[in-house]
């Protein structure tokens, strides 16, 4: 993808869900490199926001590129460049924190060796807790090791589901961290988020989802 050319650029994008307009209008461009929030209440519409720039749900109507390349067309091609945290989360329950992370590369094709694995688990603190099965973590364990999952490979686009929720202030630092570790190496963070952390303060733009509209905070609805 050319520095110059935005990771995100979205033109009129609708999204309905039966009879219910979920997103109307939304156009949205971020910059390559950038930091991007977006708030709004629950049900705004910011989780279908970011499963579009995942290309995991299609617009009803509307055009775009991420990173560079036709969201009509070239899902598979997006997907290797941008990795996405739900906020359910995509643990395995029954697979210790070493073999999920294993899995996860088997299934990006990224490296996993197990050098590569544990330094990961190393820079996350999670080295002593690495055998355990994924079911026995906290919350704030269970984000760190999904936060983890997406430094398996370089990305150019990292999208985030709700990643403060249900973590204390610890927990709220890590996220911070790791936002920054993505930026410092170029890659585009979007974070969705009702809860202000370091990384939500620090944003390039912050936008709000009112009424299915994307709107620059501070504009009137």
């Amino acid at each position: 993808m050319s520095a110059q050319q935005p990771a995100v650029e979205l033109r009129d994008v609708y999204r309905r869900f039966s009879r219910k307009r979920v997103l109307r209008g939304v156009d949205f461009t971020v910059a390559t490199g950038s930091s991007v929030v977006l708030t709004g209440a629950n049900g705004a519409g910011k989780t279908t926001l970011l499963r579009i720039l995942a290309t995991l749900l299609r617009p009803s109507s509307g055009t775009g590129t991420i990173c560079g390349l036709p969201l009509s067309s070239a899902g598979d091609r997006i997907r290797e460049r941008v990795g996405y945290l739900s906020s359910r989360g995509t643990l395995y329950d029954d697979l210790t924190a070493a073999e999920n992370l294993r899995f996860t590369a088997r299934l990006t094709g990224a490296p996993s060796q197990d050098g590569t694995i544990d330094d990961l688990l190393s820079a996350a603190g999670l080295s002593q807790a690495r055998s355990q099965r994924v079911r026995t973590y906290s919350t704030g364990m269970r984000r760190r090791l999904s936060l983890t999952a997406l430094r398996l490979r370089p990305l150019e686009l990292v999208l985030m589901d709700e990643p403060y929720s249900g973590l204390d202030t610890d927990g709220m630092s890590m996220v911070d961290h790791m936002v920054g570790e993505f930026l410092k190496v170029g890659t585009t963070v979007i974070i969705a988020s009702h809860q202000v952390g370091e990384a939500t303060r620090q944003a390039t733009r912050t936008y709000r989802i009112h009424d299915g509209r994307l709107l620059p905070v501070g504009a009137g609805i």
